[in-house]
């Protein structure tokens, strides 16, 4: 390991836990990061950084949810992807039960990512000063990747463009790895039915119910599933279903997420979830529309990049968890589960790379970044094995020392991976190399936003 990467995180790893515990003391949802933003934009400025701190929607600074801090200047250009958001309705104590509250959580550890990759910039800063290595070094405070759109807006902006590679890393129920999975493509959309009220009693002949075009789709959704590859999967929420049971609705909404290993294969798919909502408004009397909100694009690995991350990750010490870490995270796995765990709840193992991309079923707009230019991402530490990702656990956890200890290893891992590669510039050639050829085949990037 780097020793002036060791060394900065020795003297500011207290800094990194500070800023990690404001995030998660007051989480917010997608695209209302203000407070991370700002507490971020302090952090990377003390650090040294030039930062441009901006509303991602409408560009006002005092509006900031997203964040550019720079550092050099030059090739390459080494970006580090940082997120804010937190979920609805997962707010929970440092505790191993569930504490219910209305407030949102750190359900997916993003509190982690800002802070962990801030340090992680921070210390491969230092290691540029004094090494003298020449190039530039990007770090992104990204909001709203939970509406999987944060990253969709940034790219439509081109603030990616000038980036030769790009490292991320996510907090995971298994140890610090270097991701191999490819997560799906997916869109956001919300279907709008309008019908006609009527006393529902008295005048029924006369209303046309939107909610029955909305149940309607449903059912043919559910019929469609049938009819599509294993790899995808449709779900919805309903966001509108009418007032009160005696007035025929003559409004409803349905919030849908569409998913595919590709985005031609979810495009192929989106056409057809809509033709259904169609034929539900033509069987009910109604009218539809559709909201698209945004899309991304599936992850796309890039072998020789993962490859250069492996070797800078068997670089960094496994991280030592206390007795006190496991008894915590076996209290918070029989009370999520009700049950006694049989495997490594807190694994520390880092594992082989395997050369084989297998499909994930989970998303991220970290996949856009992914089609731009070649991007790697670590994946793990921070949560419990066995327990799933948006749930009440890893709120508990990553407000605690089992997250503070994942942030700290992985931001080691993503400052050395970076330093590895200033330091071999030919590495990341061989990277474009291998991404040109790759995306032949495919075609052309392009966002997904209304």
């Amino acid at each position: 390991m780097n020793e002036t990467i060791k060394k900065w995180f020795d003297s500011h790893a207290a800094d990194v836990i500070k800023l990690s515990d404001s995030l998660w003391d007051h989480p917010e949802t997608a695209m209302n990061e203000q407070h991370s933003c700002a507490e971020t934009t302090e952090f990377m400025r003390s650090q040294g950084f030039t930062v441009k701190a901006f509303n991602l929607l409408s560009g006002k600074p005092e509006e900031a949810n997203c964040l550019i801090a720079t550092y050099g200047s030059g090739k390459p250009v080494i970006g580090i992807l940082g997120e804010f958001d937190a979920l609805p309705n997962l707010g929970q104590d440092r505790v191993t039960t569930r504490t219910p509250k209305e407030s949102p959580g750190h359900g997916c550890g993003h509190n982690l990512m800002a802070s962990g990759c801030a340090g992680a910039a921070s210390a491969l800063k230092l290691a540029m000063e004094t090494e003298k290595l020449s190039g530039t070094l990007i770090y992104y405070g990204c909001p709203a990747e939970e509406t999987l759109e944060g990253k969709v807006h940034m790219s439509k902006q081109g603030l990616f463009d000038k980036l030769d590679i790009c490292l991320a890393w996510h907090p995971g129920p298994v140890a610090l790895s270097v991701l191999e999975n490819s997560m799906q493509s997916s869109t956001a959309l919300k279907f709008n039915f309008r019908g006609k009220t009527a006393h529902a009693a008295v005048n029924p002949d006369q209303g046309r119910s939107a909610l029955d075009a909305a149940e309607l789709m449903n059912v043919g959704i559910q019929y469609l599933r049938e009819h599509v590859s294993s790899d995808v999967r449709i779900h919805y929420i309903y966001t509108h279903g009418g007032v009160a049971p005696n007035v025929v609705p003559d409004y409803a909404q349905l919030y849908y997420y569409v998913r595919a290993q590709s985005r031609s294969m979810n495009d192929e798919v989106l056409k057809r979830v809509i033709d259904v909502s169609e034929g539900a408004a033509k069987m009910t009397g109604t009218s539809t529309d559709y909201e698209l909100l945004a899309g991304c694009y599936d992850v796309f690995i890039n072998h020789r990049l993962n490859k250069l991350c492996q070797e800078a990750l068997l670089k960094i010490p496994p991280i030592e968890y206390s007795d006190e870490n496991k008894k915590f995270a076996a209290e918070v796995y029989r009370n999520a589960t009700g049950k006694e765990p049989v495997t490594e709840l807190l694994d520390t193992a880092v594992p082989p790379l395997t050369g084989i991309v297998r499909p994930m079923t989970g998303s991220s707009d970290v996949g856009d970044v992914t089609h731009i230019l070649p991007t790697t991402q670590f994946m793990g530490a921070g949560m419990i094995g066995g327990l799933p990702f948006h749930h009440w656990a890893v709120t508990a956890c990553t407000g605690t020392e089992i997250g503070h200890k994942a942030e700290l290893q992985a931001g080691k891992a993503l400052a050395q991976a970076g330093y590895d590669a200033f330091k071999n510039p030919a590495a990341i050639e061989e990277a474009w190399e291998e991404f040109r050829n790759a995306r032949k085949a495919m075609d052309a990037y392009k966002p997904v936003l209304p």
